[in-house]
């Protein structure tokens, strides 16, 4: 399947906190075809716990307009290789923004996020 863009957990924050930024975001990108890596459910699971707020009905905003995109060996072993050649330049990459961006590359799509760290990395959209 095809997606227009692969969106960060940063991204769902922002529109689960009705920011004026995720407005802005899913105004520009909420009726195009979505995904968003697992990992980034993990890190909005983590999110809802430490700040003790129920995580079940956005899980299923989510899941009704998202599709859940699973990690791959694929995925992991590129990711290893982007976070490396990233952390060149940006010392504070992790694993887990290289597993987003890995994901949307392994879908050949635009990986949207509201993180800074991306600037610059070719083919993500910034808010």
């Amino acid at each position: 399947m095809s997606y227009d863009y692969v969106l960060d957990s940063s991204v769902w924050v922002e529109y689960f906190k009705g920011s004026k930024k995720g407005k802005e975001i899913w105004a520009e990108i909420g009726h195009k075809s979505i995904a968003t890596s697992i990992i980034a459910i993990a890190e909005l699971a983590d999110i809802f716990e430490r700040k003790k707020l129920p995580f079940e009905e956005n899980l299923m905003f989510i899941r009704e307009n998202a599709h859940i995109l699973p990690l791959s060996l694929g995925v992991v072993l590129a990711s290893g290789k982007l976070k490396n050649n990233i952390r060149l330049e940006k010392s504070k990459f992790g694993l887990a923004d290289a597993i987003h961006l890995a994901t949307a590359q392994q879908e050949n799509t635009i990986f949207v996020t509201c993180d800074h760290d991306f600037k610059g990395i070719e083919n993500v959209m910034i808010f």
